[in-house]
């Protein structure tokens, strides 16, 4: 197979990097190239802007939460019929979950087999940067660095000076020079870009970049870098979609949407549709009731920056509520986890929440939990079984008061990271689980399956009960 793709990565976070492979993206699409974009490691915001200049979906890559040939597989699916593929790193090109840089953008790309292009924040330094660009070539010479886009330049000297050092010292080609930008022209929140939903002008950014990108960037020279790339022998590799195990076709698995709650994986949602399930999008900003559904999915979010309208919004919340107690299977993430408890306390300020988890989530002003998270299932709970070992990420500025009362139990200790309290996670009550771990059903096939199981249980009660909150199919 003949793929052409690069991998565009940089020196740290915070040195333009999404911003710039945004703008590349949706400039080649406007070219009329079919681009297959992805984001290395778990993030939901970057990619959700990679999807929307692209054209598609942007597919996460990441060795860590699955293995090489589940990330080779989804790389090979997510670039059929695409002229191109472009994959964002994360951090900086060689950091990784120890010293020797496991799992680094460094090494997604020699997996992948892709050239590679940096994005070097010019601010501040002229010389010093071919040290960095001929230090990141040494440290690791089977990393195929083929260009350098220099970021946030401060004129033509300092332009000139840094592209005759790099050139000359490390040799290897500048293919871009990016101004200095208005930082006001791109909103940013502590997770790092507004989210896609709440940016008041996501196209005229998404359109804006792609300007940049067109007069700074050597197009030209990046797409025949791309086209280096190395043929592939792709049939070796699985193409990475999860094959169901059991068919649960006419269930309706409703997934919260809205600026409030969007951080989804598009392989999380192919994985319910995969096994037959229909995904019925609903709301908690509209002031409507859940309409009939076997079970209900609650990702990751802002709920805090919608408290108030949340808080306010009573038929959807009582409509929640008045399903947990008739059973509903109801899968919380994050945000969700958040917004199934008593109440969101922002500053001085508390807004009741949908209170069937005993708990009050308080944001604070740092993360209370960043990274990887590895958790066991050690109880019972509605969608694991005992045993399970689950390794997703998290990343939240919030945390939960302890349990009142006897309603709800943890069913996960915590092995690596946060998660709730430092030792445990996965708080249950009912058919209900909350939780800070976020999974990747390719890296966690288990998650779908206990989804559809639990909601094709509360389904069959439903229609032997002649419950009207079934669904009829």
């Amino acid at each position: 197979m003949s793929i052409p793709r690069v991998v565009i990565a940089a020196l740290k976070g915070g040195a333009g990097k999404t911003f710039l492979t945004i703008g590349l993206a949706r400039a080649l699409k406007a070219r009329g190239l079919p681009t297959a974009v992805f984001k290395k490691g778990p993030d939901y915001i970057d990619a959700g802007w990679l999807g929307l200049a692209a054209g598609g979906d942007c597919y996460n890559l990441d060795s860590y939460l699955f293995d090489d040939k589940v990330v080779l597989g989804s790389f090979l699916r997510g670039s059929i019929g695409k002229e191109i593929a472009v994959v964002e790193g994360n951090r900086g090109l060689f950091d990784g979950v120890d010293s020797s840089g496991s799992f680094s953008t460094a090494e997604l790309a020699k997996l992948l087999a892709a050239p590679v292009v940096l994005v070097i924040d010019a601010t501040k330094v002229t010389r010093t940067a071919a040290a960095m660009v001929l230090g990141c070539k040494a440290l690791d010479p089977s990393v195929h660095l083929r260009g350098v886009i220099l970021n946030r330049v401060g004129g033509m000297r300092h332009e000139r000076v840094l592209r005759d050092s790099i050139e000359n010292a490390a040799e290897v080609p500048v293919i871009g020079s990016v101004s200095k930008l208005p930082l006001t022209s791109f909103p940013q929140r502590h997770l790092g870009l507004l989210p896609l939903y709440e940016h008041p002008r996501a196209i005229d950014f998404v359109t804006e970049a792609a300007r940049v990108v067109e007069r700074s960037v050597d197009l030209e020279r990046l797409l025949e870098i791309a086209a280096d790339a190395p043929f592939w022998e792709g049939d070796r590799y699985a193409l990475g979609k999860l094959v169901p195990t059991q068919s649960y076709g006419g269930l309706r698995i409703g997934v919260l949407r809205d600026s409030a709650f969007q951080f989804y994986y598009p392989e999380n949602l192919e994985a319910l549709t995969g096994h037959g399930a229909e995904i019925v999008n609903v709301s908690a900003l509209d002031p409507v009731p859940l309409p009939q559904i076997d079970a209900l999915y609650i990702g990751g979010g802002f709920p805090e920056t919608h408290a108030e309208r949340l808080s306010s919004n009573h038929v959807f919340k009582d409509s929640v509520r008045s399903a947990v107690l008739m059973g509903l299977p109801v899968y919380a993430e994050c945000g969700g986890l958040m917004y199934l408890s008593r109440n969101i306390r922002v500053d001085e300020k508390v807004y009741p929440m949908v209170g069937v988890l005993p708990v009050s989530a308080v944001l604070e002003r740092k993360p209370q939990g960043h990274g990887y998270l590895t958790v066991e299932v050690a109880s019972p709970n509605p969608f694991y079984p005992e045993g399970t070992v689950l390794t997703g990420h998290e990343f939240h500025y919030s945390y939960v008061t302890a349990v009142e009362g006897n309603e709800a139990t943890y069913s996960f200790r915590v092995l690596r990271g946060h998660g709730i309290d430092g030792v445990r996670d996965g708080l249950c009550t009912r058919n209900v689980l909350g939780t800070y771990l976020h999974v990747h059903a390719l890296g966690a096939p288990q998650w779908a399956e206990g989804i559809l199981r639990r909601a094709q249980q509360f389904r069959k009660s439903c229609l032997r009960d002649n419950d009207s909150l079934c669904s009829t199919g």
